[in-house]
């Protein structure tokens, strides 16, 4: 069975789930099926665990610059530029549109 992990440590059960929900910035993990293989893998990663969930807490922002893009920003801005090559270009502009409000709310807070 395949699950997705986003480097914030959230799940997806579907590959859509993960794009939606945390755009390129997730990895794909193949997961036991059969139950006592499944408890054994879940116990070995420490999935919901403690550790688990201190790393799934969200760390502070670090301060942004102006002339470079956040690093949610930048997924998005690159999303949308991948969707324009395919010509896919109304959801190339509210990929894009999204990463730049983004932006702008960091860039906003910084200047606060």
């Amino acid at each position: 069975m395949r699950l997705y992990k986003s480097n914030s440590g959230q799940w997806f059960g579907t590959q859509a789930d993960a794009r939606r929900n945390s755009p390129r910035q997730w990895v794909e993990v193949d997961v036991p099926t059969s139950k006592q293989d499944l408890l054994n893998w879940l116990n070995d990663n420490k999935v919901g665990g403690i550790s688990q969930q201190a790393q799934s807490k969200p760390q502070a922002p670090s301060e942004p610059k102006p002339e470079l893009l956040s690093k949610d920003a930048a997924g998005w801005v690159s999303w949308a530029y991948e969707r324009l090559r395919r010509g896919k270009k109304a959801d190339a502009e509210e990929m894009l549109l999204k990463g730049l409000k983004i932006q702008r709310a960091l860039t906003n807070v910084e200047g606060a």
